[in-house]
């Protein structure tokens, strides 16, 4: 009997080849994007999944209620661990500090530049990265040891041994000897943590000046509980230790007026548990993403999915009353319910299957097209971990359950009696079912196309929002760590005084935006000045700075070598900075830096955006130390002959620093770099819209050819009673018209909703502006006319005698 009906359900296949087709496709296109993105949101939901002791493991913070906010800061202080360890021993079983950097593996002739990682020994106790070479309880004993993973042995030594052998790593010119004393596996890409090259965290180059240093916080660190410790429970019992180590700084709070939580704290030390890291902003760094990214993914896979069931559904329904004989004949010949609903659903079972089949293929195929557009790190074993297999098949099984067995039940409801005198119709019930179907699909696909155009006009607006500085004509370039940043700085500006190319040269620490070595970071401190707390960001800059970037100077001076006191004494700061403090003139006074002599503010910045839009402009110091050195040179060049000028650089660059890489980028792609996250939403999000609304526009090509071919000799006589074509088209298109009209209604003030809540992460945005809505209701009417009255012409133009003339 199977077998029998395998082979009927086939046979209709083949006979109804049309309407086959537009499901398959419709349904194998829908399961590849779907497949896609739950792929990625699987990959962001098993971050760190691989560690074996994630639930006990916690990134530290402190949580201070500043009287303004609250902050969460992540980067902490270099005795806090010790102190941690000595005072919580039993409670604590690992911890470690962790910091990135960089350095050059010297090898013979060979310079390769390499990111390391500065830890503890409790790292490789902690961590779960396989050791395929060396102890992990000794492999970091010595303070210079190193630990390398795979990856990055192969790339130094190639094939040869490489435990045991003597690297020299090159930091700002200074070579240091390491020996190998362990290898591991490289950590997967879904993993917070990094492991490239493992340094003692005694060894970089900050931890000399700051190993006692409280108020100097500049790289996190990580706990492991003892099994019997609860996190909330020891949170409680850090308040004495905060009490202890940060006395003043809490007393300076109470004294701005911070308010207590509701712990009765004002500043706090808390944990975060590590598979939380990845999807918190506040702590978890810049490789964090939103909590409700991978949801969005999923929802918007789902909504996918969603309209192709729809498109599968109101075609059965529709196609149903042309079997309704077969049906009422199965019945009389004594056929039981439940045969001719197994019937009806195996055929969409196979209608599934085969749209599953094709729509893995697609996925497959189509993966590294998108691994490289949106970004993503899939891969074909995606496929094959047994969880995504579990809910591939339980997600097929559920949607072949909805999409198949809807419409074979409506089919079995059909009156016997009624069937074969040929009297049977689609009840209203029915109709209006369809009816509320297409509604939904067009109110996803508004949603969708609202949602993207919203999202793109966000990105337009804070990458072509002035900045206020010159973001066009200047190129940042990092030094890297084989040559002193001030080194090279001196070097092109005397190579290229005499270029009308370049027309001025400068450098400090920190980028501006996020450049080609993908770093991003600032500096934070703060001081203490009659009684009362600031902090402000920090920036080392060199002469030139504000000339070069074109920024301006609107109360005392910019630094000036004619001044020779600049260097250790003075400072300039920007307007906000200087709202700050409070000052009616701040040119002069003295501010509590450095050394007790303090430091003189010199000049006032007009402000700029040195950060991200989702900011406001924070408080800045400007310094003018050689001791804090030059990470990036910033020149500003003619608009004439860009790439001429390029290379120009080029070969300035490398004839100071020969084994560095150049990598350089105007600060306009730096900027833009900043909303890469935001790109990438929105190039998914208009993906997702193209592609519901062609499903939509499919399935609604589909169901007018249904409905125009049940209405054949309706249109027939009203043309013989004298309807014009734009008369009858009118007729044709006005339900369907009337339902897009009820979906961009529906659609509208849930797109207005969604995109006002996300517009919030924003302290610069876009107006909701009447237009967009306006222009995606036109479009989406005009598309869905085009698509109907398309089918409802050629019925129109149709001759009414061939309609007619079986009556």
């Amino acid at each position: 009997m199977i077998k029998n009906y395998l082979k009927i359900a086939f046979r209709n296949l083949w006979k109804n080849r049309s309407y086959a087709f537009i499901n398959i496709f419709g349904l194998s296109i829908a399961f590849g994007c779907a497949i896609l993105l739950f792929l990625t949101a699987h990959f962001e939901f098993t971050f760190d999944d691989f560690q074996a002791g994630k639930d006990r493991i916690f990134k530290v913070y402190f949580k201070i209620n500043h009287p303004e906010k609250v902050e969460y800061r992540a980067n902490l202080h270099t005795p806090l661990t010790p102190a941690l360890k000595s005072e919580y021993d039993a409670e604590i079983r690992y911890a470690t500090r962790l910091m990135g950097g960089g350095t050059q593996v010297v090898k013979g002739e060979k310079i390769i530049n390499q990111d390391l990682e500065y830890v503890d020994k409790d790292y490789l106790k902690m961590f779960s990265f396989k050791m395929i070479e060396g102890d992990a309880d000794k492999a970091l004993d010595g303070v210079n040891n190193v630990v390398l993973n795979q990856e990055t042995a192969e790339k130094i030594f190639g094939e040869a041994e490489a435990m045991g052998q003597t690297i020299s790593l090159n930091f700002g010119g200074k070579i240091e000897n390491y020996v190998v004393t362990g290898i591991m596996e490289k950590a997967p890409l879904n993993s917070t943590i990094d492991n490239n090259m493992l340094l003692r965290f005694e060894k970089n180059p900050e931890y000399q000046n700051t190993k006692d240093q409280w108020d100097s916080d500049y790289h996190d660190i990580y706990v492991q509980l003892a099994d019997h410790v609860k996190q909330d429970v020891f949170e409680k019992r850090l308040r004495t230790f905060t009490a202890k180590y940060y006395k003043e700084s809490i007393q300076q709070l109470k004294k701005d007026g911070a308010q207590p939580d509701e712990a009765g704290e004002v500043k706090s030390l808390r944990f975060l548990p590590l598979p939380e890291v990845h999807f918190n902003k506040n702590v978890g760094g810049g490789g964090a993403i939103d909590a409700a990214y991978p949801y969005i993914l999923l929802i918007i896979s789902g909504l996918v999915i969603l309209i192709a069931c729809i498109n599968f559904i109101n075609l059965s329904i529709a196609r149903s009353l042309s079997r309704a004989r077969e049906v009422g004949m199965r019945k009389a010949l004594g056929a039981l319910k439940s045969q001719i609903l197994g019937q009806f659903w195996g055929e969409a079972f196979i209608i599934c299957l085969m749209a599953f089949a094709l729509g893995t293929l697609i996925a497959t195929s189509l993966m590294p097209a998108y691994n490289g557009l949106f970004k993503s790190h899939l891969s074909f074993g995606s496929l094959l971990d047994p969880v995504v297999i579990g809910l591939l098949v339980l997600g097929f099984l559920l949607i072949t359950f909805i999409a198949g067995g809807y419409p074979a039940m409506s089919v079995t409801k059909f009156n016997t009696v009624e069937v074969l005198k040929g009297k049977v119709k689609i009840s209203a019930r029915s109709g209006g079912i369809r009816s509320s179907l297409i509604i939904a699909q067009f109110s996803i696909a508004i949603l969708l196309m609202t949602c993207t155009m919203i999202i793109w006009k966000q990105i337009n607006y804070l990458q072509n929002m002035p900045l206020g500085f010159d973001k066009e004509h200047v190129v940042s370039i990092p030094v890297g760590v084989g040559v002193p940043g001030e080194k090279i700085l001196d070097f092109m500006r005397n190579e290229l005084a005499n270029d009308s190319r370049i027309l001025d040269i400068s450098g400090a620490d920190i980028n501006i935006g996020r450049g080609k070595d993908g770093s991003g970071y600032k500096s934070v401190f703060g001081f203490e000045m009659g009684g009362k707390s600031y902090k402000t960001n920090g920036l080392n800059i060199d002469y030139d700075y504000t000339k070069t970037l074109g920024l301006k100077i609107i109360a005392g001076r910019d630094f000036s070598r004619q001044f020779a006191g600049d260097k250790d004494r003075s400072i300039v700061i920007n307007e906000t900075m200087a709202k700050q403090l409070g000052f009616k003139d701040p040119i002069g006074r003295n501010i509590p830096l450095g050394d007790s002599l303090g430091k003189n503010i010199v000049g006032v910045v007009k402000d700029y955006h040195f950060e991200s839009l989702k900011a406001k402009i924070e408080p800045m110091t400007y310094f003018l130390q050689s001791d804090f050195g030059i990470a990036y040179i910033f020149v500003k060049v003619a608009p004439e002959s860009p790439a001429e000028t390029m290379k120009v650089l080029e070969r300035a660059f490398k004839q100071i620093a020969p084994k560095a890489e150049f990598m350089p980028s105007f600060l306009d792609e730096n900027t833009n770099n900043q909303y890469k996250k935001e790109e990438r939403m929105s190039q998914i999000v208009m993906s997702a819209a193209i592609l519901t609304i062609l499903l939509s526009c499919l399935g609604l090509f589909a169901i007018t050819i249904m409905i125009i071919s049940q209405r054949t000799k309706e249109i027939g006589i009203r043309k013989v009673l004298g309807a014009s074509i734009p008369n009858l088209v009118g007729l044709l298109s006005k339900d369907f018209l009337s339902m897009v009209l009820i979906a961009i209604v529906i659609a509208s003030p849930v797109a207005w909703y969604l995109m006002n809540k996300w517009l919030q992460d924003y302290e610069y945005k876009t107006q909701l502006s009447w237009w967009v809505f306006a222009v995606i209701g036109v479009v989406t009417l005009i598309i869905a006319f085009c698509t109907v009255s398309f089918q409802s012409v050629k019925a129109a133009l149709m001759n009414p005698v061939k309609s007619l003339k079986s009556e």
